[in-house]
Protein backbone atom coordinates (compact mmCIF):
# COMPACT_ATOMS: atom_id res chain seq x y z
CA UNK A 1 0.00 0.00 0.00
CA UNK A 2 1.40 3.41 -0.98
CA UNK A 3 1.71 5.80 1.95
CA UNK A 4 0.58 9.42 1.95
CA UNK A 5 4.20 10.57 2.32
CA UNK A 6 5.39 8.36 -0.53
CA UNK A 7 2.61 9.68 -2.75
CA UNK A 8 3.51 13.31 -2.01
CA UNK A 9 7.21 12.64 -2.53
CA UNK A 10 6.46 11.03 -5.88
CA UNK A 11 4.20 13.85 -6.97
CA UNK A 12 6.83 16.41 -5.99
CA UNK A 13 9.46 14.56 -7.99
CA UNK A 14 7.23 14.38 -11.05
CA UNK A 15 5.45 17.72 -10.95
CA UNK A 16 7.36 19.95 -8.56
CA UNK A 17 6.42 21.66 -5.32
CA UNK A 18 3.17 23.17 -6.53
CA UNK A 19 1.95 19.76 -7.69
CA UNK A 20 2.60 18.41 -4.20
CA UNK A 21 0.81 21.38 -2.64
CA UNK A 22 -2.25 20.82 -4.80
CA UNK A 23 -2.22 17.09 -4.08
CA UNK A 24 -2.04 17.75 -0.35
CA UNK A 25 -5.04 20.05 -0.66
CA UNK A 26 -7.00 17.43 -2.60
CA UNK A 27 -6.16 14.79 0.01
CA UNK A 28 -7.52 17.01 2.76
CA UNK A 29 -4.10 17.90 4.12
CA UNK A 30 -5.34 20.13 6.92
CA UNK A 31 -7.95 19.43 9.60
CA UNK A 32 -11.23 21.28 9.88
CA UNK A 33 -11.81 23.53 12.85
CA UNK A 34 -13.81 21.77 15.59
CA UNK A 35 -17.51 22.65 15.58
CA UNK A 36 -17.32 23.87 19.18
CA UNK A 37 -14.45 26.31 18.55
CA UNK A 38 -14.54 29.12 21.07
CA UNK A 39 -12.18 31.52 22.79
CA UNK A 40 -11.17 30.66 26.37
CA UNK A 41 -13.00 32.41 29.19
CA UNK A 42 -10.59 34.87 30.79
CA UNK A 43 -10.68 35.95 34.43
CA UNK A 44 -11.81 39.52 34.95
CA UNK A 45 -8.84 40.50 37.12
CA UNK A 46 -7.51 43.56 35.28
CA UNK A 47 -4.22 42.13 34.08
CA UNK A 48 -1.97 44.21 31.84
CA UNK A 49 -0.54 42.73 28.63
CA UNK A 50 1.37 44.30 25.75
CA UNK A 51 0.76 42.75 22.32
CA UNK A 52 3.54 42.98 19.74
CA UNK A 53 2.12 42.61 16.23
CA UNK A 54 -1.30 43.65 14.97
CA UNK A 55 -2.03 40.83 12.56
CA UNK A 56 -5.05 38.60 13.05
CA UNK A 57 -3.47 36.65 15.94
CA UNK A 58 -2.56 39.79 17.86
CA UNK A 59 -5.92 41.44 17.18
CA UNK A 60 -7.89 38.38 18.30
CA UNK A 61 -5.90 38.10 21.53
CA UNK A 62 -6.27 41.82 22.26
CA UNK A 63 -9.99 41.72 21.52
CA UNK A 64 -10.58 38.89 23.98
CA UNK A 65 -8.41 40.50 26.66
CA UNK A 66 -10.23 43.82 26.23
CA UNK A 67 -13.56 42.01 26.58
CA UNK A 68 -12.35 40.57 29.88
CA UNK A 69 -11.46 44.05 31.12
CA UNK A 70 -7.72 43.59 30.88
CA UNK A 71 -5.47 46.55 30.12
CA UNK A 72 -4.04 45.86 26.68
CA UNK A 73 -2.11 47.74 24.02
CA UNK A 74 -1.22 46.50 20.52
CA UNK A 75 1.95 47.74 18.81
CA UNK A 76 1.72 47.45 15.02
CA UNK A 77 4.52 48.66 12.75
CA UNK A 78 2.35 49.28 9.67
CA UNK A 79 0.08 52.27 9.17
CA UNK A 80 -2.97 50.07 9.75
CA UNK A 81 -3.47 46.71 11.46
CA UNK A 82 -4.08 43.38 9.80
CA UNK A 83 -0.64 42.15 8.78
CA UNK A 84 -0.99 39.88 5.75
CA UNK A 85 -4.78 40.21 6.02
CA UNK A 86 -5.01 43.27 3.80
CA UNK A 87 -6.85 44.69 0.80
CA UNK A 88 -5.45 46.96 -1.91
CA UNK A 89 -7.60 49.66 -3.47
CA UNK A 90 -7.09 52.73 -5.63
CA UNK A 91 -4.37 54.97 -4.23
CA UNK A 92 -2.80 52.35 -1.95
CA UNK A 93 0.89 51.58 -2.22
CA UNK A 94 3.05 48.45 -1.98
CA UNK A 95 6.67 48.64 -0.86
CA UNK A 96 8.81 45.52 -1.06
CA UNK A 97 12.31 45.41 0.38
CA UNK A 98 14.73 46.80 -2.20
CA UNK A 99 11.98 47.52 -4.71
CA UNK A 100 10.22 50.60 -6.04
CA UNK A 101 6.96 51.85 -4.56
CA UNK A 102 3.98 50.48 -6.47
CA UNK A 103 0.88 52.66 -6.48
CA UNK A 104 -2.52 51.13 -7.20
CA UNK A 105 -3.77 52.97 -10.28
CA UNK A 106 -7.16 51.34 -10.75
CA UNK A 107 -10.32 53.45 -10.81
CA UNK A 108 -11.94 53.98 -7.43
CA UNK A 109 -15.03 51.81 -6.97
CA UNK A 110 -16.26 49.48 -4.19
CA UNK A 111 -15.81 46.35 -6.32
CA UNK A 112 -12.27 47.17 -7.52
CA UNK A 113 -9.83 45.69 -5.02
CA UNK A 114 -7.27 42.93 -4.53
CA UNK A 115 -6.63 40.70 -1.52
CA UNK A 116 -2.88 40.02 -1.89
CA UNK A 117 -2.83 37.83 1.23
CA UNK A 118 -5.73 35.75 2.57
CA UNK A 119 -8.58 35.80 0.07
CA UNK A 120 -11.05 33.11 1.12
CA UNK A 121 -12.62 31.64 4.23
CA UNK A 122 -13.80 28.01 4.32
CA UNK A 123 -17.28 27.55 5.76
CA UNK A 124 -15.97 25.39 8.62
CA UNK A 125 -13.38 27.89 9.89
CA UNK A 126 -15.67 28.76 12.74
CA UNK A 127 -13.27 30.94 14.68
CA UNK A 128 -12.68 33.64 12.07
CA UNK A 129 -16.29 33.43 10.89
CA UNK A 130 -17.45 33.95 14.46
CA UNK A 131 -15.42 37.14 14.68
CA UNK A 132 -16.90 38.34 11.38
CA UNK A 133 -20.34 37.88 12.97
CA UNK A 134 -19.33 39.56 16.23
CA UNK A 135 -17.68 42.51 14.49
CA UNK A 136 -20.49 43.05 12.00
CA UNK A 137 -18.35 42.20 8.96
CA UNK A 138 -20.79 41.16 6.19
CA UNK A 139 -19.87 38.12 4.10
CA UNK A 140 -20.64 36.92 0.60
CA UNK A 141 -19.98 33.73 -1.33
CA UNK A 142 -16.59 33.36 -3.00
CA UNK A 143 -16.69 31.14 -6.07
CA UNK A 144 -13.60 29.01 -5.51
CA UNK A 145 -14.28 26.28 -8.05
CA UNK A 146 -16.11 27.20 -11.25
CA UNK A 147 -16.53 24.48 -13.83
CA UNK A 148 -16.70 27.11 -16.55
CA UNK A 149 -13.18 28.25 -15.64
CA UNK A 150 -10.36 27.13 -17.89
CA UNK A 151 -7.39 24.80 -17.66
CA UNK A 152 -4.62 25.32 -20.17
CA UNK A 153 -3.82 21.87 -21.55
CA UNK A 154 -1.47 20.80 -24.37
CA UNK A 155 -4.29 21.24 -26.90
CA UNK A 156 -5.36 24.64 -25.62
CA UNK A 157 -7.66 25.87 -22.85
CA UNK A 158 -10.38 23.43 -21.79
CA UNK A 159 -13.29 24.16 -19.42
CA UNK A 160 -12.84 22.52 -16.04
CA UNK A 161 -16.20 20.77 -16.43
CA UNK A 162 -14.91 18.85 -19.44
CA UNK A 163 -11.76 17.69 -17.72
CA UNK A 164 -13.63 16.56 -14.63
CA UNK A 165 -16.29 14.71 -16.64
CA UNK A 166 -13.72 12.99 -18.85
CA UNK A 167 -11.52 11.98 -15.91
CA UNK A 168 -14.50 10.46 -14.13
CA UNK A 169 -15.58 8.71 -17.30
CA UNK A 170 -12.12 7.27 -17.91
CA UNK A 171 -11.70 6.07 -14.32
CA UNK A 172 -15.23 4.67 -14.13
CA UNK A 173 -14.86 2.73 -17.38
CA UNK A 174 -11.57 1.21 -16.24
CA UNK A 175 -13.04 0.36 -12.84
CA UNK A 176 -16.13 -1.36 -14.28
CA UNK A 177 -13.98 -3.42 -16.61
CA UNK A 178 -11.65 -4.54 -13.85
CA UNK A 179 -14.20 -4.92 -11.07
CA UNK A 180 -14.35 -8.29 -9.40
CA UNK A 181 -14.97 -9.62 -5.90
CA UNK A 182 -11.29 -10.43 -5.47
CA UNK A 183 -10.26 -6.79 -6.00
CA UNK A 184 -12.02 -5.51 -2.90
CA UNK A 185 -10.87 -5.82 0.69
CA UNK A 186 -14.38 -6.56 1.96
CA UNK A 187 -16.54 -9.58 1.13
CA UNK A 188 -19.14 -8.69 -1.52
CA UNK A 189 -21.83 -10.63 -3.31
CA UNK A 190 -22.59 -10.59 -7.03
CA UNK A 191 -25.60 -8.42 -6.20
CA UNK A 192 -23.31 -5.96 -4.43
CA UNK A 193 -21.00 -5.88 -7.45
CA UNK A 194 -23.93 -5.20 -9.76
CA UNK A 195 -24.96 -2.25 -7.61
CA UNK A 196 -21.39 -0.95 -7.58
CA UNK A 197 -21.16 -1.20 -11.36
CA UNK A 198 -24.40 0.76 -11.60
CA UNK A 199 -23.02 3.42 -9.28
CA UNK A 200 -19.84 3.68 -11.35
CA UNK A 201 -21.82 3.96 -14.58
CA UNK A 202 -23.81 6.84 -13.10
CA UNK A 203 -20.77 8.51 -11.50
CA UNK A 204 -18.75 8.34 -14.71
CA UNK A 205 -21.52 9.06 -17.19
CA UNK A 206 -21.08 5.71 -18.94
CA UNK A 207 -23.48 4.36 -21.55
CA UNK A 208 -25.41 1.08 -21.41
CA UNK A 209 -22.30 -0.79 -22.53
CA UNK A 210 -20.29 0.75 -19.67
CA UNK A 211 -18.32 2.86 -22.13
CA UNK A 212 -17.51 6.54 -21.79
CA UNK A 213 -18.38 8.25 -25.05
CA UNK A 214 -18.96 11.73 -23.73
CA UNK A 215 -21.67 13.30 -21.60
CA UNK A 216 -23.54 16.61 -21.38
CA UNK A 217 -21.73 17.09 -18.06
CA UNK A 218 -18.67 17.99 -20.15
CA UNK A 219 -20.57 20.54 -22.23
CA UNK A 220 -22.13 20.62 -25.66
CA UNK A 221 -20.68 20.26 -29.13
CA UNK A 222 -24.03 21.62 -30.30
CA UNK A 223 -26.12 23.09 -27.53
CA UNK A 224 -29.85 22.69 -26.98
CA UNK A 225 -31.97 25.17 -28.88
CA UNK A 226 -35.47 25.58 -30.28
CA UNK A 227 -34.84 23.92 -33.66
CA UNK A 228 -35.46 20.38 -34.88
CA UNK A 229 -31.98 18.98 -34.25
CA UNK A 230 -31.24 17.56 -30.80
CA UNK A 231 -28.24 18.81 -28.83
CA UNK A 232 -24.97 16.91 -29.11
CA UNK A 233 -22.61 16.47 -26.16
CA UNK A 234 -18.89 16.90 -26.53
CA UNK A 235 -16.96 13.73 -27.27
CA UNK A 236 -14.22 12.59 -24.91
CA UNK A 237 -10.79 14.16 -25.00
CA UNK A 238 -7.73 12.12 -25.87
CA UNK A 239 -6.98 10.36 -22.53
CA UNK A 240 -3.35 11.46 -22.82
CA UNK A 241 -4.52 15.06 -22.29
CA UNK A 242 -5.64 14.06 -18.79
CA UNK A 243 -2.24 12.75 -17.76
CA UNK A 244 -0.56 16.16 -17.39
CA UNK A 245 0.01 17.09 -13.70
CA UNK A 246 -1.48 20.59 -14.07
CA UNK A 247 -4.66 19.07 -15.50
CA UNK A 248 -5.42 16.60 -12.72
CA UNK A 249 -4.25 19.14 -10.14
CA UNK A 250 -6.86 21.60 -11.37
CA UNK A 251 -9.56 18.95 -11.65
CA UNK A 252 -9.07 17.79 -8.04
CA UNK A 253 -7.96 20.93 -6.20
CA UNK A 254 -11.34 21.80 -4.71
CA UNK A 255 -11.65 18.34 -3.15
CA UNK A 256 -9.45 19.46 -0.24
CA UNK A 257 -11.38 20.06 2.98
CA UNK A 258 -10.28 23.70 3.10
CA UNK A 259 -11.22 24.39 -0.53
CA UNK A 260 -14.70 22.90 -0.70
CA UNK A 261 -17.83 24.99 -1.17
CA UNK A 262 -19.07 27.02 0.49
CA UNK A 263 -16.17 29.48 0.50
CA UNK A 264 -16.75 32.99 1.82
CA UNK A 265 -15.22 36.46 1.66
CA UNK A 266 -15.92 39.75 3.44
CA UNK A 267 -17.91 42.20 1.36
CA UNK A 268 -15.43 44.83 0.21
CA UNK A 269 -12.24 42.88 0.83
CA UNK A 270 -10.45 40.83 3.47
CA UNK A 271 -9.11 43.98 5.12
CA UNK A 272 -12.61 44.59 6.49
CA UNK A 273 -11.90 42.01 9.22
CA UNK A 274 -8.86 43.87 10.56
CA UNK A 275 -10.79 47.14 10.28
CA UNK A 276 -13.56 45.60 12.40
CA UNK A 277 -11.08 44.62 15.11
CA UNK A 278 -9.55 48.10 14.96
CA UNK A 279 -12.94 49.70 15.54
CA UNK A 280 -13.62 47.43 18.49
CA UNK A 281 -10.19 48.03 20.05
CA UNK A 282 -10.08 51.78 19.47
CA UNK A 283 -7.04 53.50 20.94
CA UNK A 284 -5.66 50.20 22.23
CA UNK A 285 -4.07 49.77 18.78
CA UNK A 286 -0.98 51.90 18.13
CA UNK A 287 0.02 51.90 14.44
CA UNK A 288 3.38 53.01 13.10
CA UNK A 289 4.98 51.44 16.18
CA UNK A 290 8.00 49.41 15.05
CA UNK A 291 9.34 47.22 17.85
CA UNK A 292 13.14 47.10 17.85
CA UNK A 293 13.95 45.05 20.95
CA UNK A 294 12.51 42.85 23.69
CA UNK A 295 14.30 42.47 27.03
CA UNK A 296 13.38 40.82 30.32
CA UNK A 297 13.41 43.10 33.33
CA UNK A 298 12.24 42.83 36.89
CA UNK A 299 8.47 42.59 36.82
CA UNK A 300 8.12 41.53 33.18
CA UNK A 301 9.62 42.64 29.87
CA UNK A 302 10.70 45.94 28.36
CA UNK A 303 9.59 46.62 24.79
CA UNK A 304 11.50 49.29 22.89
CA UNK A 305 9.78 50.69 19.81
CA UNK A 306 10.07 53.48 17.29
CA UNK A 307 6.95 55.54 16.74
CA UNK A 308 5.60 56.96 13.51
CA UNK A 309 7.30 60.25 14.42
CA UNK A 310 10.69 58.53 14.62
CA UNK A 311 11.00 58.90 18.39
CA UNK A 312 12.12 55.89 20.45
CA UNK A 313 9.88 54.76 23.30
CA UNK A 314 9.98 52.09 25.98
CA UNK A 315 7.25 50.28 27.82
CA UNK A 316 7.43 47.64 30.53
CA UNK A 317 4.61 45.12 30.94
CA UNK A 318 4.23 42.05 33.19
CA UNK A 319 3.43 39.88 30.15
CA UNK A 320 4.08 40.38 26.44
CA UNK A 321 2.17 38.47 23.77
CA UNK A 322 4.45 38.26 20.73
CA UNK A 323 2.44 37.85 17.51
CA UNK A 324 4.95 38.56 14.76
CA UNK A 325 5.67 36.23 11.81
CA UNK A 326 8.55 33.88 12.52
CA UNK A 327 10.98 35.42 9.97
CA UNK A 328 10.40 38.89 11.43
CA UNK A 329 10.76 37.61 14.97
CA UNK A 330 13.94 35.73 14.09
CA UNK A 331 15.61 38.98 12.99
CA UNK A 332 14.43 41.02 15.98
CA UNK A 333 16.78 41.97 18.84
CA UNK A 334 15.50 39.78 21.69
CA UNK A 335 16.72 37.89 24.73
CA UNK A 336 14.93 34.69 23.76
CA UNK A 337 16.69 31.40 24.43
CA UNK A 338 19.26 30.25 21.91
CA UNK A 339 17.06 27.25 21.13
CA UNK A 340 14.06 29.44 20.29
CA UNK A 341 16.15 31.77 18.15
CA UNK A 342 17.57 28.83 16.20
CA UNK A 343 14.13 27.29 15.68
CA UNK A 344 12.67 30.60 14.45
CA UNK A 345 15.55 31.10 12.02
CA UNK A 346 15.22 27.55 10.66
CA UNK A 347 11.48 27.74 9.97
CA UNK A 348 10.97 28.25 6.27
CA UNK A 349 8.14 30.41 4.93
CA UNK A 350 6.54 29.96 1.50
CA UNK A 351 7.51 32.59 -1.06
CA UNK A 352 4.01 32.95 -2.45
CA UNK A 353 3.22 35.79 -4.84
CA UNK A 354 0.10 37.50 -6.15
CA UNK A 355 -0.47 39.99 -8.93
CA UNK A 356 -3.62 41.95 -9.68
CA UNK A 357 -4.71 43.37 -13.02
CA UNK A 358 -7.41 45.90 -13.84
CA UNK A 359 -9.63 45.16 -16.84
CA UNK A 360 -11.90 47.87 -18.22
CA UNK A 361 -14.10 45.14 -19.75
CA UNK A 362 -15.08 42.02 -17.83
CA UNK A 363 -14.16 39.82 -20.79
CA UNK A 364 -14.23 36.62 -18.71
CA UNK A 365 -17.94 37.15 -18.07
CA UNK A 366 -18.90 38.58 -21.45
CA UNK A 367 -16.90 36.21 -23.65
CA UNK A 368 -16.66 32.97 -21.63
CA UNK A 369 -19.55 33.18 -19.10
CA UNK A 370 -17.06 32.78 -16.24
CA UNK A 371 -18.43 34.24 -13.02
CA UNK A 372 -15.82 33.82 -10.32
CA UNK A 373 -13.58 30.81 -9.87
CA UNK A 374 -10.02 29.96 -10.85
CA UNK A 375 -8.39 29.09 -14.16
CA UNK A 376 -5.12 27.17 -14.29
CA UNK A 377 -2.05 27.46 -16.50
CA UNK A 378 1.20 25.44 -16.51
CA UNK A 379 3.07 28.72 -16.96
CA UNK A 380 4.54 30.72 -14.08
CA UNK A 381 1.25 32.55 -13.38
CA UNK A 382 -0.26 29.20 -12.27
CA UNK A 383 -3.71 30.53 -11.26
CA UNK A 384 -5.95 33.31 -12.57
CA UNK A 385 -8.77 34.26 -10.18
CA UNK A 386 -11.92 35.96 -11.43
CA UNK A 387 -13.73 38.25 -8.97
CA UNK A 388 -16.75 36.77 -7.18
CA UNK A 389 -18.32 40.20 -6.79
CA UNK A 390 -19.27 43.11 -9.02
CA UNK A 391 -20.87 40.88 -11.65
CA UNK A 392 -21.75 42.92 -14.77
CA UNK A 393 -20.22 46.03 -13.19
CA UNK A 394 -17.97 48.42 -15.07
CA UNK A 395 -14.50 46.92 -15.04
CA UNK A 396 -13.00 44.44 -12.65
CA UNK A 397 -9.82 43.44 -10.83
CA UNK A 398 -8.68 39.89 -11.34
CA UNK A 399 -5.79 37.97 -9.84
CA UNK A 400 -3.50 37.60 -12.82
CA UNK A 401 -1.14 35.28 -10.94
CA UNK A 402 -1.18 33.33 -7.72
CA UNK A 403 2.11 31.48 -7.36
CA UNK A 404 2.43 29.20 -4.33
CA UNK A 405 6.19 28.73 -4.16
CA UNK A 406 9.13 27.18 -5.97
CA UNK A 407 11.20 28.33 -8.97
CA UNK A 408 8.35 30.32 -10.51
CA UNK A 409 8.01 32.32 -7.29
CA UNK A 410 11.77 32.91 -7.26
CA UNK A 411 11.63 34.26 -10.81
CA UNK A 412 8.68 36.47 -9.90
CA UNK A 413 10.41 37.81 -6.77
CA UNK A 414 13.59 38.63 -8.66
CA UNK A 415 11.80 40.60 -11.38
CA UNK A 416 10.90 44.28 -11.21
CA UNK A 417 7.14 45.00 -10.85
CA UNK A 418 6.87 46.19 -14.46
CA UNK A 419 8.53 43.02 -15.76
CA UNK A 420 6.25 40.87 -13.58
CA UNK A 421 3.20 42.50 -15.10
CA UNK A 422 4.42 41.93 -18.66
CA UNK A 423 5.29 38.28 -17.96
CA UNK A 424 1.98 37.48 -16.27
CA UNK A 425 0.03 39.23 -19.02
CA UNK A 426 1.82 37.02 -21.56
CA UNK A 427 1.07 33.91 -19.46
CA UNK A 428 -2.64 34.74 -19.52
CA UNK A 429 -2.71 34.56 -23.33
CA UNK A 430 -2.75 30.77 -23.05
CA UNK A 431 -6.14 31.01 -21.35
CA UNK A 432 -7.69 34.06 -23.04
CA UNK A 433 -6.36 35.13 -26.46
CA UNK A 434 -5.95 38.90 -26.40
CA UNK A 435 -5.51 38.89 -22.62
CA UNK A 436 -2.34 41.00 -22.62
CA UNK A 437 -4.15 43.90 -24.29
CA UNK A 438 -7.25 43.52 -22.09
CA UNK A 439 -5.49 43.92 -18.72
CA UNK A 440 -3.52 46.83 -17.31
CA UNK A 441 -2.21 48.56 -14.17
CA UNK A 442 -0.54 45.52 -12.56
CA UNK A 443 0.18 45.54 -8.83
CA UNK A 444 2.14 42.67 -7.30
CA UNK A 445 3.16 41.39 -3.89
CA UNK A 446 5.99 38.91 -3.41
CA UNK A 447 5.58 37.96 0.24
CA UNK A 448 9.16 36.83 0.61
CA UNK A 449 10.21 40.44 -0.04
CA UNK A 450 7.69 42.09 2.28
CA UNK A 451 9.65 43.53 5.21
CA UNK A 452 7.01 42.86 7.88
CA UNK A 453 6.20 39.34 6.69
CA UNK A 454 9.26 37.53 5.33
CA UNK A 455 7.01 35.05 3.51
CA UNK A 456 3.41 33.98 3.13
CA UNK A 457 3.01 31.08 5.57
CA UNK A 458 5.13 28.62 7.54
CA UNK A 459 6.28 25.44 5.82
CA UNK A 460 6.91 23.00 8.66
CA UNK A 461 8.82 19.81 7.99
CA UNK A 462 7.85 16.66 9.83
CA UNK A 463 11.02 16.67 12.02
CA UNK A 464 10.42 20.34 12.89
CA UNK A 465 6.86 19.59 13.93
CA UNK A 466 8.17 16.92 16.29
CA UNK A 467 10.92 19.01 17.88
CA UNK A 468 10.75 22.77 17.25
CA UNK A 469 6.95 23.14 17.15
CA UNK A 470 6.43 22.33 20.87
CA UNK A 471 9.35 24.59 21.74
CA UNK A 472 7.99 27.57 19.80
CA UNK A 473 4.46 27.13 21.16
CA UNK A 474 5.65 27.20 24.77
CA UNK A 475 5.79 30.48 26.75
CA UNK A 476 9.20 31.74 27.79
CA UNK A 477 9.48 33.88 30.90
CA UNK A 478 7.20 36.92 30.42
CA UNK A 479 6.68 36.10 26.74
CA UNK A 480 3.74 34.26 25.20
CA UNK A 481 3.60 33.56 21.47
CA UNK A 482 0.90 33.48 18.78
CA UNK A 483 0.68 33.45 14.97
CA UNK A 484 -0.50 31.23 12.14
CA UNK A 485 2.84 29.41 12.24
CA UNK A 486 1.93 28.12 15.72
CA UNK A 487 -0.98 26.05 14.41
CA UNK A 488 -1.75 23.20 12.06
CA UNK A 489 -3.58 25.62 9.76
CA UNK A 490 -0.63 27.62 8.51
CA UNK A 491 -1.55 30.10 5.81
CA UNK A 492 -5.13 30.47 7.07
CA UNK A 493 -6.56 33.17 9.29
CA UNK A 494 -8.18 30.38 11.27
CA UNK A 495 -4.72 29.20 12.26
CA UNK A 496 -3.97 32.67 13.62
CA UNK A 497 -7.24 32.65 15.58
CA UNK A 498 -6.60 29.25 17.12
CA UNK A 499 -3.04 30.17 18.05
CA UNK A 500 -4.30 33.35 19.74
CA UNK A 501 -6.75 31.31 21.81
CA UNK A 502 -3.94 28.95 22.79
CA UNK A 503 -1.78 31.92 23.83
CA UNK A 504 -4.62 33.27 25.96
CA UNK A 505 -4.77 29.96 27.78
CA UNK A 506 -1.03 30.25 28.41
CA UNK A 507 -1.50 33.75 29.83
CA UNK A 508 -3.87 32.39 32.45
CA UNK A 509 -1.37 29.85 33.79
Amino acid sequence: MITRRALLDGVAAAGGARAAIATLAALGGLPATPAAAAAPSLPRDGRRVLVVGGGIAGLVAAYEMRRAGWEVRVLEAASKPGGRCMTLRAGDTVQEAGGPVQRVAWPEAPHLYLNPGPARIPHHHRGILGYCRALGVPLEVLVNENRAALVESPGGPVPLRRLQADMRGLVAELAVKGLGAGGLAMPVSEEDLARLRGALRFWGGLDAEARYRGTPRAGWAEGPGAGLDPPKPLGPLDPRALMVPEVWMAASFAEGIDYQATMLQPVGGMGRIAAGFARALGDAVVTGAEVVSLRRVEGGARVTWRGADGAMREEVAPRVLVALPAPVLASLDTDFSAERKAALAALRYAHACKLGFYAARRFWEEDAAIYGGISWTPRDALQVWYPSHGFHAEGGVLVGAYIFDGPSAQRFEAAAPEARGAAMAADGEGLHPGYAKAVSAPVSVAWGRMKRAGGAWAEWTRPQRASEYPLLRAPEGPYVFAGEYLSWLTGWQEGAVLSAWSALEDLQK
